[in-house]
């Protein structure tokens, strides 16, 4: 059994600057249309909610060992809330199969005076 983390750090703020700019194009260009949905549904923390799903997509990649690159997009990699809240990975195409041997995965994603930070472990056989 081996142990992959990454870890991503975003500034709310630089967040926010690429979505005035940017909005929906920016949306549909990194996340999934679940994820949109997800991000939608929360106007109150809506910089926070799109920050914080970027940050885990970063984290996720890190983890796996290959950045966005060889194929793996911010699309390969889903990252969706369940009814209480909980994030949860699911990745597809190149980002699927590069963790054939996956065993679990698990996502953490928090917030603090304007920036958000998220954690991303797999263990893999």
């Amino acid at each position: 059994m081996k142990i992959l983390q990454g870890v991503d750090l975003v500034k709310v703020k630089r967040i926010e600057e690429i979505y005035s700019k940017y909005s929906k194009k920016f949306l549909t260009k990194i996340f999934s249309n679940k994820e949109v949905l997800q991000i939608n549904c929360n106007k109150k923390n809506k910089l926070n909610k799109i920050a914080g799903k970027f940050a885990a997509k970063e984290a996720v990649a890190k983890a796996i060992g290959t950045g966005f690159s060889e194929g793996i997009t911010f699309k390969s990699i889903e990252i969706l809330n369940q009814r209480n809240g909980r994030p949860t990975i699911k990745l597809k195409g190149k980002a699927k199969r590069k963790l054939q041997n996956l065993v679990s995965s698990s996502i953490s994603i928090t917030d603090e005076d304007g920036y958000v930070i998220s954690v991303a472990t797999f263990l893999v056989d």
